[in-house]
């Protein structure tokens, strides 16, 4: 009983972490989710098609300016913590590089949006206003983002589920706005983001504090190697995280130049119903790894592992169960004007539980290091999109989808091939020790 007690009261924290992180994750995606399919259903089939082009946009811009620089912040922490150093100078350092690279990102995006909004046959009002507002939500959600980030390193896990369900709340106030004065737009719909992640990076701002706010110009210039150490970190993972960052606006491109602005809102609107599948994923990387890291023992690491892979097979049987039996449910959602995707929607789940997989493979490989072959998975992953360009036919939203599929069915593969050889090459250290 002597023994009981203590282990219950180090599991106590744990399981309230747990139990908040899954409250506040869920909160979150529900919040997202509903403003989400409000305005599947609000805007018009072609105003909600040029939104989903736009909103392709933000989500590279968001992906493309990180490049994985924002998770180092977590070896910086731990590094500088052994050290008895302060991390400060790397938390600037990733500041100034997603800044910098997030005027690429805009360039390349407004690019984007112009022409291909103009192949779909927006107007220039229209387009001129997605990208000046696609620029200040992805601005302020890169802020937000990282000064998140920064308070879970800090153990102000709370004050950093506020910041995000403050953006996902003040959304969906914003949407509920559109709908009660009628401004089925996709403008409008873009606005709801940018306040949304205004009011989140004002917010995360302000609880971050002084002491992270600034810094002295001086430790600046005596820092300024931290920014080669950065790049050091984020080089052997860059080309497989830039190819992840395009692939939102490939996909809608793909359908908006072989299709028309029809097969982009559906490829968008489907899009919002994977957002749900994929709540899991959040949970594994965020809770699960981390705790699956804190085992030293290899082979209970090997069996944590392997459970966790059980849990999320199971997962995803069971949404693509509950998909094949309620498709008409889940489509209802949606809206009249995207009934019948019946097979579609399948193409979409199984796509979100394939992300789920990579997610948890991929985070392993980057926790345990396993990171030395990363810089290959580019030549793999175009070769597989290659041979998919040549065998579909993108004028059906069907065969778009199928492209998304296959793309995370490579990149599943591709982890997990280093998740292997990370196992055999431990199994084969131990031996030899």
């Amino acid at each position: 009983m002597k023994r009981i007690i203590p282990l219950f009261r180090r599991a106590g924290p744990l399981f309230r972490l747990a139990t908040e992180y899954t409250a506040a994750h869920m909160a979150t995606r529900l919040l997202a989710a509903i403003s989400g399919l409000m305005l599947v259903r609000l805007l018009p089939v072609s105003e909600y098609g040029f939104y989903s082009l736009v909103l392709a946009a933000f989500t590279f811009i968001c992906t493309f300016s990180d490049l994985g620089a924002t998770e180092t912040l977590s070896f910086f922490r731990w590094r500088a913590g052994k050290k008895n150093r302060s991390w400060m100078p790397y938390f600037h350092a990733v500041l100034r590089f997603r800044r910098t690279v997030f005027a690429i990102g805009f360039s390349a995006s407004a690019a984007y949006i112009f022409y291909t909004g103009r192949h779909i046959g927006a107007g220039m009002p229209t387009i001129l206003a997605g990208i000046v507002l696609m620029g200040l939500a992805a601005w302020f959600a890169i802020q937000s983002g990282i000064i998140s980030y920064v308070l879970k390193l800090e153990q102000r896990f709370r004050q950093a589920y506020a910041v995000e369900i403050s953006n996902e709340s003040t959304k969906l106030l914003a949407v509920g706005l559109i709908w009660v004065f009628g401004l089925a737009t996709a403008s409008a719909g873009m606005a709801s983001i940018a306040i949304g992640a205004l009011i989140a990076a004002i917010l995360a701002t302000r609880l971050l504090g002084q002491r992270f706010a600034g810094i002295e110009q001086a430790e600046q210039r005596q820092n300024s190697r931290t920014g080669r150490v950065l790049l050091g970190q984020i080089m052997p993972i860059l080309p497989g995280t830039m190819h992840f960052a395009i692939q939102g606006p490939l996909i809608t491109w793909l359908a908006a130049y072989y299709g028309s602005v029809v097969n982009v809102a559906e490829v968008g609107a489907l899009g919002r119903l994977g957002v749900l599948i994929g709540v899991i994923a959040g949970f594994t990387v965020t809770v699960f790894v981390p705790r699956l890291l804190a085992i030293t023992d290899e082979a209970l690491f090997m069996r944590r592992y392997l459970q966790w892979w059980v849990a999320i097979l199971a997962f995803g049987g069971l949404v693509m169960l509950a998909v094949r039996i309620f498709p008409e449910a889940l489509l209802y959602l949606l809206g009249a004007s995207y009934a019948g995707l019946q097979t579609e929607l399948l193409v979409v789940a199984a796509t979100a539980v394939f992300w789920t997989w990579n997610g948890y493979v991929y985070s392993v490989n980057r926790a345990r290091g396993w990171v030395k072959r990363q810089e290959y998975i580019l030549f793999f992953l175009i070769a597989g999109q290659v041979v998919m360009f040549t065998c579909l036919e993108f004028a059906s939203t069907l065969h778009v989808l199928f492209f998304a599929m296959g793309t995370s069915l490579l990149w599943v593969a591709y982890q997990l091939v280093l998740n292997i050889a990370g196992f055999i090459g431990v199994e084969k250290h131990g031996k030899h020790n």
